[in-house]
């Protein structure tokens, strides 16, 4: 048992199984004689709804997470080049992709039988909205371990709280990752 796997593990789950599942994993960690792992994996925090929706449709949805993450890396580009009608095209896509996201992981959470609300699908959206505008968002959010949602103000990023995504520094590439069965 490592950190990368605890976690991998742990923020795929349902936020209502993460406390439990935690503690029993720093359990056996301590039983092992791993009292270091043990205190590493008490650090996790349990994810908020809007956090657990990201990270399932990381999961679930990888290669569209993909697809915006690249949108993401184009906006930042025609930003940079000052090209408007480059911006007015991946603008769109770009809120096209988010909405059916978030539209997809609400349908996901429901079909495993925790519905969400509107706060949370913002706090998701936020998050998407964030990892297009900022490449470290990017990262976390590809990561798929994510505690808290993430914000972007347009002066930087917010929101990217410890978790497994700045805990863990072992972890394999995560675009090398696919799709999860739940």
């Amino acid at each position: 048992m490592d950190l990368s796997a605890v976690a991998e593990e742990l923020y795929g789950l349902p936020p209502g199984d993460f406390t439990t599942t935690r503690d029993a994993r720093a359990a056996e960690a301590r039983r092992a004689g791993d009292r270091e792992l043990a205190e590493a994996v008490k650090k996790l925090r349990r994810p908020t709804t809007g956090a657990w929706l990201a990270n399932l449709v990381v999961r679930e949805r990888h290669d569209h997470v993909e697809r915006l993450l690249e949108l993401g890396d184009a906006l930042r580009q025609a930003q940079a080049t000052l090209s408007k009608e480059d911006l007015r095209r991946l603008s769109k896509q770009r809120r096209q992709v988010v909405v059916a996201l978030r539209e997809d992981a609400r349908s996901l959470a429901r079909g495993l039988g925790h519905p969400v609300g509107g706060k949370a699908a913002q706090e998701l959206e936020d998050t998407l909205e964030a990892a297009v505008a900022d490449a470290e968002a990017a990262e976390a959010l590809r990561a798929g371990c994510l505690a808290s949602g993430l914000r972007y103000s347009g002066l930087g990023l917010s929101g990217l709280a410890p978790s497994a995504a700045t805990l863990v520094d072992d972890r394999p590439a995560a675009s090398a990752r696919g799709p999860r069965e739940m």
